[in-house]
């Protein structure tokens, strides 16, 4: 058997060597050239590029490698890779997930017309022009989200709220590749898991602190997980259900992250939903919470091995993405008091580094992971978290020049 990775992660974000052990496979992986040094022997092949995200090269030389011999699984697991991977399989000829697959879960406008008959979604349309746009304030009014069709992290999102935005928009010009949709005023949910042939595997269901959008105001993003008592636990899995069965998907389990709105008048909506894992800290919070790995097993799962459910523990876990402001970083304490914090990232490469605040929402110059025996808990938690680190952070603010005109008396 001969497996290709495409892989864009940190050595210390996957553990290939650990979780593809005993598979009787010849293994490839593609990566990095910063990477690419620091997977061990486990690959027999390493091939490094400077640049993943950009270079075609990459695609190429796969063919040129299934010509020579066969390969039998391509694994691809960042947001970014997995078009491109269903493409590659249908080039190839090669089992998984299609290019129709991964389109349905990575273009937003796709994604929402093939489950609006299943699940409430906000209006919404496709920009191919400004027409578009014209029309569809005309219809819907303001305010409107402005949004790329494939971005991800709430990269390029833009809340247009009245009239002074709107012309803001129009005289910047539109980007290729976006969509509008009404926006909904509500708290935001986060579902986390493994799916496979009509079956939620593993269901993790969190609420957003702030908000995916909170990084434009400077402020931080929150997620704490929905004790099975909350009202809309159950609501929240079935109107999942239903979006994920009215999707295509491969013949293997996947990973999910679905994105959901609860209204004051007590709508669920669906936002958007990912076939990989989410960022931030959820795979981390999930695999703390119930022993899983979600990342691990979609894995696995893309060459042909049946994946691992023991469920070891079931605990509730919350993160935060403290995010930088306008300065410059001076120092950040990293002796937390506090026993229920899990895990603490702080990259040290960012002291006295300088910011322009934060440009999505998983920009971060710190990322921490806690537990608590309630949701409520673990909320209170992290807002105590927040202020600490306001108080034990240092930043030298930018100061705007003062010009002091002439004086007349």
């Amino acid at each position: 058997m001969r497996t290709v990775i495409i892989n864009r992660f940190s050595p210390n974000t996957v553990n290939y060597e650990e979780w593809l052990s005993g598979i009787n496979s010849e293994f490839i992986i593609f990566s990095k050239h910063k990477h690419i040094e620091h997977f061990g022997d486990f690959f027999d092949e390493k091939i490094g590029y400077e640049n993943v995200d950009t270079d075609e090269r990459v695609y190429s030389a796969i063919v040129q490698l299934h010509q020579t011999k066969k390969i039998d699984w391509i694994i691809a697991a960042h947001e970014f890779d997995l078009l491109k991977a269903g493409q590659l399989r249908e080039y190839l000829n090669i089992k998984g997930q299609t290019a129709e697959s991964a389109l349905a879960f990575r273009d937003k406008v796709v994604m929402k017309e093939k489950v609006s008959e299943v699940a409430n979604v906000p209006a919404f349309v496709r920009i191919n022009h400004v027409f578009d746009l014209i029309e569809f304030k005309k219809k819907h009014g303001l305010p409107i989200v402005i949004k790329p069709v494939d971005s991800a992290a709430s990269v390029g999102v833009k809340i247009v709220r009245d009239e002074t935005d709107f012309e803001r928009l129009l005289a910047n010009g539109l980007d290729k590749n976006l969509e509008a949709e009404c926006f909904v005023d509500g708290d935001m949910y986060h579902i986390d898991g493994l799916y496979e042939k009509n079956k939620i595997l593993l269901y993790s269901p969190s609420r957003y602190i702030n908000g995916c959008l909170a990084f434009q105001d400077n402020n931080y993003l929150g997620s704490v997980m929905l004790d099975k008592e909350d009202l809309l636990y159950e609501r929240l899995q079935q109107t999942l259900l239903s979006v994920l069965n009215a999707l295509p998907v491969p013949d293997h389990p996947i990973a999910f992250h679905a994105e959901f709105f609860h209204t004051a008048n007590d709508q669920i909506l669906l936002c958007e939903v990912a076939c990989r894992v989410g960022g931030g800290e959820i795979n981390e919070g999930v695999k703390f919470a119930t022993g899983i790995d979600i990342l691990q097993e979609s894995i696995r799962s893309q060459c042909g091995q049946t994946i691992k459910l023991n469920q070891t523990s079931n605990r509730l876990t919350g993160w935060m993405l403290v995010p930088p402001q306008n300065g410059k970083l001076l120092s950040v304490d990293s002796n937390l008091p506090f026993e229920w914090v899990l895990k603490c990232t702080i990259k040290e490469e960012n002291i006295g580094k300088s910011f322009n605040g934060a440009e999505s929402s998983v920009d971060a110059i710190a990322s921490l992971l806690i537990y608590g025996d309630s949701q409520t808990e673990i909320e209170d938690r992290l807002h105590m978290l927040y202020l600490w680190f306001q108080e034990n952070t240092v930043w030298e603010y930018r100061t705007e020049p003062v010009i002091i005109g002439n004086s007349h008396e």
